[in-house]
């Protein structure tokens, strides 16, 4: 836990760096689509890990990767894989029930982005807010079971377009099955992102404003 808690914290601290490198700006620019980095039609593959907590069990690292495809600004479709290893109470139900320590969870997800913008000193950072909904299975206990997930989280811009950091919350909804019969959970994970995207696009103004400069 202690581990996590640091790994927490250097990212966190990473994040606070950015405005170091972000655009000066106004921040109506930064709210305005034309002057914003463009998604559409972009891939975006990236590793995340975090802190998995489950109803039933303690919680454990969470690590994975996932990839979406951005049709617009707003809308991506996209797919998730994440592992994470099972801390139990061994003389619960549950434990006494656990065939293997192990968890896969794999969805196929909707990520439905909205712009935003903060202020960081002199600086204006660029950010999506976005709410995830995702359909798939998870391998728990030996079994594969249906799962859902809710989430959502933050994704900041940097100077380098192709390089985007993320920060997700998502409840990860499914039956869990054991010897007392099935139970029906909301697990929680934290989670760190590193997401690259391709191909990098450049932000766009209007020609008639430049001519104007």
């Amino acid at each position: 836990m202690k581990k996590i808690i640091f790994v927490f914290a250097v990212y966190l601290a990473f994040l606070w760096t950015l405005p170091l490198y972000a655009e000066k700006d106004e921040l109506h620019q930064a709210l305005d689509r034309r002057y914003r980095f463009q998604k559409q039609h972009q891939s975006e593959l990236g590793l995340r890990g975090g802190a998995y907590l489950g109803n039933q069990t303690r919680t454990s690292w969470f690590a994975g990767g996932y990839y979406y495809f951005h049709i617009n600004n707003t809308f991506a479709l996209g797919a998730t894989y994440s592992y994470s290893p099972i801390e139990v109470d061994s003389n619960s139900t549950f434990g006494k029930s656990l065939k293997t320590k192990e968890t896969h969870l794999m969805d196929a997800e909707v990520m439905i982005s909205n712009d935003a913008a903060f202020r960081a000193g002199k600086s204006i950072v660029e950010c999506d807010l976005y709410f995830v909904l995702g359909v798939g299975s998870i391998w728990i206990n030996r079994h594969y079971e249906p799962m859902g997930t809710v989430g959502g989280g933050m994704k900041v811009y940097t100077k380098w377009p192709w390089l985007v950091p993320r920060i997700d919350v998502n409840s990860y909804i499914h039956p869990t099955p054991n010897d007392s019969g099935t139970t029906y959970d909301a697990d929680i994970a934290t989670i760190l992102g590193l997401s690259f995207v391709f191909p990098t696009k450049k932000l766009e103004e209007k020609v008639s404003e430049e001519k104007g400069e």
